[in-house]
């Protein structure tokens, strides 16, 4: 408020808003401004299960009216057959003749009702994919990383596999967002999500982790294979500059790299690579760390 008196600026919502956020952002420590966007995102998870739910409902309901149709055709057929008379020819010729028709009545419905479900189930999946797809940058989100990985690590605990996790952190993000913007930002981490899936293999997944962190699951993968995919992606985003509002950004990042040991929980698995990112950042930033 005190602000906004000392520039004149009536105290409506959307001058106060604006101007809490320029402050929030730059006097709130990042526990705060993580945790803020951390509800957001529970939130936009929340929406999305709502209408998954939904969907899930839906589809049992359509279900159970295919169903319930169907049963109705059986039930006229078998009213149709108990009226004929009891002329043993005449009840077979009847009996052939409602058999054929109920087949077709039966068809009918069972069309209806794959439409309808197939139409459901595509929806559903699509609700599937949201709930686990980060709106901004168009990869996986953190819910999605969590469930492929606990997956996957489930999977191995009692083997190693030829698993390599990667996790990449833009650096310098907030000085970037002070000067540019985060309108900029954000077009910042959509060029880095979409630079590192450009590299990794068809079968490999790269996961917005949270803020300027992006996490990389490459399968069917040893280190030696895998640091020369890590090192692609640092230089293809050391050298590509983007131009916004006429100005040029420069961005690089820093990645730690660890492959799956026997006996890793998930925890231990993002542990390790995290401590690999944070050699690469201490060490000048801008490079590829290796932790076995």
């Amino acid at each position: 408020m005190d602000v906004l008196r000392s520039q004149h600026i009536p105290p409506y919502p959307s001058h106060y808003k604006k101007h809490f956020d320029e402050i929030f952002i730059r006097q709130a420590d990042q526990s705060l401004i993580k945790k803020q966007k951390e509800d957001e995102a529970l939130q936009d998870n929340y929406e999305e299960l709502r209408r998954y739910l939904d969907i899930a409902h839906r589809s049992l309901q359509a279900f159970v009216e295919a169903h319930s149709d169907i049963s109705h055709v059986a039930e006229l057929q078998e009213q149709y057959l108990s009226n004929v008379a009891d002329d043993h020819v005449e009840r077979c010729v009847t009996y052939v003749e409602g058999l054929s028709e109920l087949g077709k009545n039966m068809s009918e419905e069972l069309k209806k009702a794959q439409h309808k479900i197939d139409g459901l189930n595509h929806e559903l999946q699509e609700a599937i994919r949201n709930l686990t797809t980060d709106t901004l940058t168009q990869v996986g989100n953190r819910k999605g990383f969590i469930d492929d990985l606990t997956d996957t690590v489930e999977a191995g605990k009692n083997k190693q596999l030829s698993m390599v996790l990667m996790m990449i952190d833009a650096d310098n993000f907030k000085l970037l967002n002070d000067e540019y913007g985060h309108v900029a930002g954000d077009k910042v981490l959509y060029f880095l999500a979409q630079s590192i899936k450009s590299i990794i293999r068809s079968g490999d997944k790269v996961y917005r982790y949270g803020g300027e962190e992006f996490a990389v699951v490459l399968n069917r993968c040893e280190l030696e294979q895998a640091f020369p995919i890590a090192d692609k992606i640092r230089s293809k985003i050391e050298h590509s500059h983007l131009i916004y509002a006429g100005k040029t950004i420069h961005v690089t990042v820093s990645i730690g790299v660890t492959l799956h040991h026997e006996g890793d929980s998930m925890e231990t698995l993002i542990e390790r690579a995290d401590d690999a990112l944070y050699r690469a950042k201490k060490a000048r930033k801008n490079c590829t760390v290796v932790f076995d």
